[in-house]
């Protein structure tokens, strides 16, 4: 039973990744350039609030599933690997692995934050002052965007860091013998 479990936390955390990744992805390559090409600012700034704020719904699920089956998948590690008590976590690759997978997760969460609660509204912000006539709006518009996109690549590189360290902690060579 335990097996199984166990096969349902790792499918859980892999769902959960793909629905906090495939978002980013589809954000990154195909809303940003389609947008683009939407004239009309007042209904870009709106289809990206849409779609921003349904991202949100979504990368936050996966994120829960992310971190629930996560938790329950290092707190059985010692009974799945069948390590004894008297071996430390740090005593094995793995452990050193895993630590700087939550190191970079850290990082990533704080990113993610700081685009999410700041940089993004800030720009929606600046984008709709410039709808009303703002001129001085446009060269914040563009400050913005950059630091926008520095911020989403930066993510995006970072959790597929994270996935690379997630899939090293599965292969024989990192594990125990």
């Amino acid at each position: 039973m335990q097996d199984y479990v166990h096969a349902l936390m790792i499918w859980s955390h892999v769902l959960g990744i793909a629905l906090y990744v495939g978002p980013q992805f589809f954000l990154a390559f195909a809303w940003v350039p389609a947008s683009r090409n939407i004239a009309d600012l007042p209904t870009r700034v709106q289809a990206m609030r849409t779609i921003t704020s349904r991202f949100a719904a979504i990368g936050g699920a996966g994120l829960a599933l992310i971190f629930v089956s996560g938790t329950y998948l290092i707190s059985t590690w010692r009974t799945h690997y069948g390590i004894p008590d008297d071996v430390g976590f740090t005593d094995q690759p793995y452990g050193h692995v895993f630590i700087g997978k939550m190191i970079l997760l850290v990082i990533m969460v704080g990113v993610v934050g700081l685009h999410t609660f700041s940089t993004g509204p800030q720009l929606l912000e600046a984008t709709e002052a410039t709808i009303k006539g703002g001129p001085a709006e446009e060269a914040r518009v563009k400050r913005l965007r950059k630091q926008s996109m520095l911020l989403s690549i930066s993510g995006l590189i970072l959790v597929l860091l994270i996935m690379s360290m997630g899939s090293l902690l599965s292969t024989k060579s990192i594990t125990f013998d």
